[in-house]
Order: structure tokens, then C-alpha cells, then sequence
């Protein structure tokens, strides 16, 4: 070929490409060769040497594991099962029972606020306390009963309200005069006539708003006039469930005297009648159409010949009508 030179059948860059391979080829075998880790040598051990290091591992296996409960001794706490009264037991004891610190602290600050475990099953309440933990702490309560009754016995008198000489006056029944109060809330009697919402919460079942509703139905009333309109108050509905329910908490009340706000019939307007519970608008309206007929309405007979009352009506409304004279 024309500007090749040809030696051996091959031009010279052939020659020099292949010059260039064998090149390569040589440097990657002295690479091979040079960076090749070397054969492993059988080490001969001998029996003392390697009961010697037996020695060494165990005994810093051992330094491991005292330096492990060393760095854990807060959070590991040994649990002894013992008798306790949740309501006396110390915060050690407590933990030792293996309840969590956390919960230990909850019951303390219960405690501190005048709080009482009263029962065994009072202790599910308790925030954290799974099934198997009651379970197991279960066999080991034992809850002072006696203390608890003194300590309500305590707060009560602490707590027990003082009524002032002009409304000692003013009562027929007097404080000195009235079933005292004990601490058992199944003993409490009260007078309903002038019972307060403080005194009403004392009654079993009877808390804020059922004691709030049953001041205002009072009030609604102009006063009560039986321990049993009590069953018309929808709020103590539950409580009156049965007779036996009902004759429980009736049992808690007593009237010294029938003093309540009547309604004048013969003067007051629709408007007023129609505010007790017992007379709707129709009905007041009936009385008061009857008063504008006859000049002066005398006795609860005129009214029974109405439309729109039954004899239960009456027989509820008679001790609220008042049937004196008209003013002029």
C-alpha cells in the first residue's frame, strides 16, 4: 500500500497496537501478583495460651455486666408482694409493688387533695393500671374502712354549715330541733322546705345539678308541700326507678311545716297562673274567664266544674290556691 511500510505482513501501527496490549497485559499481571494478600499461615496455639484468654474473656465479660446494673439500678427495682392500704401505703412501698413511679406520684397528689380508695375496685381507676397488674395486686389490698368513715367524719365537720340566729328565727324548725346530720350520706335527713344545694349534695345520688334542679322546682312551686312531688323532677328520675329506689331516697326528707306562695285566684293574671308547674295556659285562662263571670271566686268548688282539669289537678293544686278578695 501506497505510504505504509509492510514488515511481516503487518504495518506499523499494527505493530504498535499490539505493542501497547502486551504492555498493558504485563502491568496488569504485576498488579495481580504485587497487590495479592498473602496466604494466611496456620498459627499453632498452644492450651495454655488459650486458657489464659478464656481467663481474660470472662473476666471482662464480668466487668461488663457490673458496669450494666451499675448504669441501670434506677430502673431495675426489685418487686415484693406485700399487704398495703392504699390510702396509708408509702411511695417506696408503693414502687415496690411495682407500680411506676408516675403513678405512685397521681395517687399522692390524690390523697393530698382528700381523695379516698374507698374499695378494692377503686384501684382499676388509677391511670396506667393494666388488668394483669390489678390482678396481681388485687390479693393484697386491704383498705381500713374504719379510718375512711373517721376521715369523712372529719372533713364533714370541717365542712358543716352554720346557720346564722335570723334564719334560726325565722324556722319553725329549728338547727337544735332537726335530725343532726351523721356521717353516713344513707343516715342524712333533711329538712326540703329550706334545704340548700351544699346540704342536698350530702343525699346518695345527688350531686350539683340534681340538687340545683330540685332548689329550682321548689321555687317554681312557691314550696313544697310533700316529700313525694319530689318524683315529679325529671332530673331524679333514675334514682326513682322502682319503689324501693324511690322509698330510699323519699326517706332522706322531711317537711316541719307546709309554707308555700299561693296563687290568688281571684287576682292574678294569666300570665302569673300559667308559671306554675301545675296550671298550663289553657287552664289559666279557664280560671281566669271563671273570675271574670262571677265577681268573686269562694272555694275550690266553683273551679272543679272547669273543662280542661282532672281531679288529680285539683287534687294537686289545693294546697297553692289562696281565695281571698280581690283588692279594690
Amino acid at each position: 500500500m501506497k505510504g505504509r511500510k509492510i514488515i511481516f505482513l503487518l504495518t506499523r501501527e499494527q505493530w504498535l497496537g499490539m505493542a501497547i496490549l502486551v504492555i498493558l497485559a504485563g502491568l496488569t499481571l504485576f498488579c495481580l501478583h504485587r497487590f495479592q494478600p498473602p496466604k494466611e499461615s496456620s498459627i499453632q496455639v498452644s492450651d495454655s495460651t488459650r486458657t489464659r484468654f478464656a481467663v481474660y474473656q470472662a473476666q471482662q465479660d464480668s466487668i461488663r455486666q457490673a458496669q450494666r446494673k451499675k448504669q441501670y439500678t434506677r430502673d431495675t427495682i426489685a418487686i415484693h408482694m406485700q399487704a398495703f392500704d392504699p390510702n396509708t401505703a408509702d411511695s417506696s412501698t408503693l414502687v415496690h409493688l411495682g407500680l411506676k413511679p408516675w403513678q405512685v406520684s397521681n395517687m399522692l397528689k390524690y390523697r393530698a387533695k382528700n381523695g379516698r380508695y374507698r374499695k378494692a375496685e377503686d384501684m382499676r381507676k388509677l391511670y396506667g393500671m393494666t388488668d394483669s397488674m390489678y390482678h396481681a395486686l388485687l390479693p393484697y389490698i386491704q383498705i381500713d374502712t374504719l379510718a375512711i368513715r373517721l376521715f369523712r367524719d372529719s372533713l364533714y365537720r370541717a365542712q358543716r354549715p352554720r346557720i346564722s340566729p335570723s334564719r334560726a328565727d325565722s324556722d319553725t324548725l329549728t338547727w337544735d330541733t332537726m335530725p343532726q346530720y351523721v356521717s353516713h350520706k344513707r343516715d342524712t335527713v333533711l329538712n326540703l322546705r329550706t334545704a340548700d344545694t351544699t346540704e342536698l349534695k350530702m343525699i346518695p345520688g345527688i350531686g350539683t345539678y340534681r340538687a340545683k334542679q330540685i332548689v329550682r322546682y321548689r321555687e317554681q312551686l312557691g314550696g313544697f308541700a310533700s316529700v313525694e312531688q319530689l318524683r315529679e323532677i325529671k332530673a331524679l328520675q333514675p334514682l326513682l326507678k322502682d319503689s324501693l329506689s324511690a322509698d330510699s331516697l323519699l326517706a332522706h326528707f322531711v317537711l316541719d311545716s307546709v309554707i308555700v306562695e299561693p296563687l290568688r285566684v281571684n287576682s292574678m293574671r294569666t300570665e302569673r297562673l300559667q308559671k306554675h308547674p301545675y296550671l298550663s295556659f289553657e287552664q289559666a285562662k279557664a280560671i281566669y274567664e271563671l273570675r271574670r263571670r262571677k265577681v268573686h271566686i269562694e272555694s275550690i268548688d266553683q273551679l272543679q266544674r272547669l273543662d280542661g282539669f282532672t281531679q288529680e289537678d285539683w287534687q294537686r293544686l289545693a294546697p297553692y290556691l289562696n281565695f281571698e278578695k280581690r283588692e279594690k
